[in-house]
């Protein structure tokens, strides 16, 4: 299978009507449609409860091949960001991270990490928030092109997400299975400072944790973080979808679906058949065929 670009991130929220108005106010994202969760959906997301559950689309003001999927859904009170394993964060390219900050003050989204430069090089900077169903985004500017990153350009203030990050409790686990379910290449690991995690944990924040980027096609990439030895995985409620970042969805360039099928329902992508599956770590992966 070969493997493309992060065509959505699913995320579940109690209030779809303040997500609407704050991601369009705040993100500069547009509403784009709404439907309901079908029986397939719900079925093979191991999510019976919320068949029929209301679920809404947004894209980027100037793109119509990324959406965030909200789905209408309780969050779990214990859920902690960053402190078990799974779909922890999504990184979205923007054109510059400081006005982008400018706009958000007295906004409902909370800031968890101010601007600032990467650790490794001053031409990438970055930020992140914190939306009001817990979830974790980061904000991303490239300064200038780097040969090590083949990042796409912003076509609007705030656009797509192109990183996706992957919690779990051993790294090599992690890439094996993507690289053996998914066809996606192996990564050399790395030494990162993730000061969220730290915090969540009460360690040193200059803790280092070993961590992979995963480079797949249509410049993006899949993060995975491995967790200390205390995180755990993702409580989750029977019947219902995980909190904060509950599914990931890929494009797929083969016919090789794994397993039952259902509609996309994605916009652009409605009548696609898509697949989904759990990996090593609990996270929930969708892949479009195209």
């Amino acid at each position: 299978m070969q493997l493309g670009r992060i065509t959505a991130v699913t995320i579940t929220t109690p209030d779809l009507d303040k997500v609407i108005d704050i991601y369009s106010k705040y993100l500069g994202y547009r509403f784009i449609s709404s439907t309901r969760v079908s029986a397939e959906q719900a079925k093979i997301w191991d999510a019976e409860n919320i068949e029929n559950s209301k679920m809404i689309f947004m894209s980027p003001e100037s793109s119509n091949d990324f959406f965030f999927r909200f789905i209408e859904q309780d969050v779990d009170e214990d859920y902690v960001p960053f402190g078990t394993y799974g779909w922890n964060a999504a990184e979205l390219i923007v054109k510059d991270v400081d006005r982008s900050a400018e706009k958000l003050i007295g906004s409902p989204f909370e800031v968890i990490g101010e601007p600032a430069d990467l650790s490794f090089t001053d031409q990438i900077r970055a930020m992140q928030i914190m939306g009001p169903s817990r979830e974790v985004i980061y904000l991303t500017q490239f300064k200038s092109k780097l040969d090590e990153f083949d990042s796409p350009s912003p076509r609007c203030d705030i656009d797509q997400t192109f990183i996706v990050i992957l919690a779990g409790e051993n790294l090599d686990d992690m890439q094996t299975f993507l690289n053996e379910r998914l066809y996606i290449k192996k990564a050399e690991p790395m030494q990162s400072r993730i000061r969220a995690i730290s915090k969540v944990f009460d360690l040193p924040e200059d803790t280092k944790y070993k961590s992979a980027a995963l480079a797949i096609e249509d410049q993006s990439l899949i993060e995975l973080d491995e967790m200390p030895s205390k995180a755990g995985p993702r409580a989750v409620r029977p019947g219902y979808l995980p909190s904060g970042i509950s599914i990931v969805s890929f494009i797929a360039y083969d016919s090789s679906l794994i397993d039952k099928t259902y509609d996309s329902n994605i916009p652009s992508f409605e009548k696609a058949r898509a697949s989904t599956i759990k990996g090593s770590s609990g996270e929930l992966i969708e892949i479009i065929n195209v």
